[in-house]
């Protein structure tokens, strides 16, 4: 797409149709002619700029990362305690999350194939960032000096998987809370324990 395209308020419309209705309704239950409706444009439109609906979610999915990497960088160069990082961290998390509707959670962590190889590349670009935040954060104590950041890498994989578990996610009231659920558990695992505690 050309700088000139992504600057059409009919791609622009199209975009902001398709991340409400993923909102709404998730990602599987919206079509591309309901994107057109909702937009008011043609499928010919739409086609002008996306292959088809995974390519738009593609789309949508590099600028929430885009985005995320950008705030990241900001949050590392901030002059605060890696606690405080975390806790903003946490929340923006939260907000990404509840934006996103409890559906369009359920579909991202439950995706379909043809988004996997592209979410492990967004996945790959976020945590290499985060990694190197934590290594940052040790070498200022802030972070456990002998978690190794690629076991932390490891974790992060494993707990996406379980964020799959269907059972498990249903003694909460909403995918939402049980993905904040996940965060919350995986990023105050990394802090130091107490002194009481350290041997």
């Amino acid at each position: 797409m050309t700088k000139r395209n992504l600057q059409s308020p009919k791609f622009k419309k199209i975009v902001e149709s398709a991340n409400d209705l993923f909102s709404r309704y998730g990602i599987k239950r919206v079509s591309v002619e309901e994107i057109c409706k909702t937009a008011n444009v043609s499928k010919m439109t739409f086609y002008k700029y996306f292959a088809n609906k995974i390519e738009l979610v593609k789309y949508l999915w590099q600028q929430m990362t885009d985005d995320s990497m950008q705030k990241l960088d900001e949050l590392d160069r901030r002059d605060i305690p890696f606690t405080e990082k975390i806790k903003i961290m946490l929340k923006m998390k939260e907000e990404a999350t509840s934006q996103m509707g409890n559906q369009y959670v359920h579909d991202y962590l439950n995706m379909i194939p043809d988004l996997q190889s592209f979410y492990n590349k967004i996945f790959g670009e976020v945590m290499l960032k985060f990694m190197d935040m934590i290594r940052r954060a040790q070498e200022r104590g802030e972070v456990r000096k002998s978690m190794r950041p690629e076991f932390f890498l490891a974790v992060v994989r494993q707990l996406t998987e379980l964020a799959k578990d269907e059972k498990l996610a249903a003694i909460y009231d909403n995918y939402t809370e049980f993905a904040l659920e996940i965060n919350n558990f995986l990023y105050y695992g990394i802090m130091p324990a107490p002194e009481s505690e350290q041997q």
